[in-house]
């Protein structure tokens, strides 16, 4: 036998002796079989012969049950008597557990695990990194495995003739597991067992962890009592205690489980592609764990971490309802009481991005045109044109647009505008960036220059209020620019200048001191003087005759 196995055996020997003094009955100075005891409590009209019979696999030894507890009158037993037989002794017919809930990577033997199978006494399960399984065994209790861990079950069996009376001891080789143990009612037991300790309960609510890493156990005690034995050493850990036993030391004094994080920073509707998890933080903590799971009792764990600081961030989640419960771990690893709660995860399609230039957009002719690119989940999007960056004064909401750009009729001003994706349930997402927007007049037509002798004038279309910049060059592309000047009235008037073909060309300049796009391009001649045309033929000919 290993010597966890002796551990495991004296200790539910240990157990037994326990249970038969709390009945009130002499313990007799017998030798407690290695294997720990079962306790039967007979009924009326029971004899030992007839108990035997239906018990022991070797009937004929009901005289060492006898002897064992001290039976004066074989065939009239009082009640209720407690009745110790060692489980070796015992008619037992093996058991299996059913899968009841998976997450993640699950496997067993080297094959995936599956709701509804059945593993039989002896198999092994393992969890991967993102992966929980729950288990239903046989006697009613619900063992639920966590990431990165690794059970045996190594013994699952019914004790023949007892319907209530199970044996189940489990090996916890690494990892972590919840158990939700049936009470039995003084029959049956139920151990699990890991590498340094063993937890053996009757009817409780705990978790067992072991870190192979530093070789230690621990246990937490959610509701009844655990009691936890290395050795020959054992302590009783009551409900909201908890005890972690190191290699080849005795457990350690059961404390005080630190009390729940606070979650009232935790939304109760998600929306963003990051969820942010932040914890109130406990005194005396040194990490916290926090769990996900879409179901109330934790049987599927969608996600499962354990962070230095209260703050912890889950991305990848799937829209749906989600219970989420985090817990303080103490320096010693033992795990405190936990925080629950309930979120919706609902994520909204991202925000667009708005397609303009970088600085202000202009805009004429009293249209404002905008333009974002494409959100894959969005069904349509959501556009608002302001007065003011707040939003709180709207010129324009158009709350199901179907394309990714727009024009729309504005008066002249200046505009804030921002759009969101929306999706197929009409809520919104998150805004995109606010872009401005100036819509300025058309820009002004020059009219044909007026040239006269000494003079030219350049006129354009007024527009009240506004100021203007001219320019005249020589060549059409306003790469030689003769003039280029600002002014408060549509007319620039200047010295006439030498003959040749000119441009010219107007913009309206905005209250902000930004320009607007120029008007179209004017093309004008200035002529050669009259006199020269006359004067050129007579100069030709004189000196023809000189």
């Amino acid at each position: 036998m290993s010597d966890a196995g002796t551990v495991r055996h004296a200790a539910a020997g240990v157990v037994g002796a326990m249970l038969w003094i709390a009945a009130g009955q002499p313990l007799l100075a017998q030798s407690i079989p290695a294997d720990g005891e079962f306790i039967y409590h007979t009924h009326a009209r029971d004899t030992l012969i007839g108990v035997c019979r239906v018990l022991l696999s070797q009937p004929q030894r009901w005289r060492e049950v006898q002897r064992l507890n001290s039976i004066a009158e074989p065939r009239r037993m009082p009640t209720g008597t407690a009745l110790r037989i060692p489980y070796s002794w015992l008619k037992l017919s093996p058991e299996s557990a059913v899968v009841a809930q998976v997450s993640g990577s699950v496997s067993s033997a080297g094959a995936k695990v599956s709701p509804g199978q059945a593993l039989a006494q002896g198999a092994t399960i393992q969890t991967g990194s993102d992966g929980s399984v729950t288990l239903n065994l046989a006697d009613g209790s619900v063992i639920t495995l966590q990431k990165s861990s690794v059970l045996s079950l190594d013994e699952m069996q019914q004790v023949t003739g007892a319907a209530a009376a199970h044996d189940l001891r489990l090996k916890l080789h690494a990892g972590r597991a919840e158990m939700v143990v049936k009470p039995h009612r003084d029959v049956g037991r139920f151990e699990i067992e890991t590498p340094v300790a063993i937890s053996a309960v009757r009817g409780t609510v705990f978790r067992s962890g072991y870190n192979s890493d530093g070789d230690d156990a621990t246990t937490e005690t959610l509701d009844g009592t655990v009691g936890v034995s290395s050795g020959a050493a054992r302590v009783s850990v009551s409900q909201g205690f908890g005890t972690r036993v190191d290699r080849g030391q005795p457990p350690a004094l059961p404390v005080a489980l630190l009390p729940a994080p606070g979650l009232t920073a935790v939304p109760a509707r998600a929306t963003d592609a990051t969820l942010r998890v932040e914890l109130t933080p406990v005194a005396g903590a040194k990490a916290y764990r926090v769990q996900l799971s879409t179901d109330a009792d934790f049987h599927a764990l969608t996600a499962d971490e354990v962070s230095a600081a209260p703050v912890l961030s889950f991305t990848g989640l799937a829209d749906g309802t989600y219970w989420l419960r985090a817990r303080a771990i103490d320096p010693s690893d033992i795990e405190g009481v936990d925080a629950t709660r309930m979120l919706v995860r609902h994520l909204l399609p991202a925000a667009p991005v708005a397609i303009a230039a970088l600085g202000p957009m202009l805009s004429t002719g009293g249209q404002g045109d905008f333009a974002w690119r494409a959100v894959a989940t969005a069904a349509s999007y959501h556009l608002q044109v302001a007065r003011d960056p707040g939003f709180s004064d709207l010129a324009l909401e158009r709350p199901q647009v179907q394309t990714t750009r727009l024009t729309e009729a504005l008066p002249d001003g200046h505009y804030f505008w921002r759009v969101a994706s929306v999706d197929l349930s009409g809520e919104n997402g998150a805004w995109s960036d606010i872009q401005s927007l100036t819509i300025v007049p058309d820009p002004p037509r020059v009219e044909p220059p007026i040239v006269d002798s000494h003079l030219l004038a350049v006129r354009w279309e007024a527009r009240a209020g506004a100021q203007y910049r001219v320019q005249i060059a020589r060549n059409p592309e306003f790469t030689q620019i003769l003039i280029d000047r600002s002014v408060n009235e549509a007319l620039l008037s200047l010295k006439r200048p030498r003959p040749g073909n000119y441009y010219a060309r107007v913009q309206i300049i905005n209250g902000e001191g930004g320009p607007g796009r120029f008007g179209p391009t004017r093309r004008f001649e200035v002529p050669v003087p009259r006199w020269v045309k006359i004067l050129l033929p007579i100069l030709a000919l004189s000196s023809l005759l000189w």
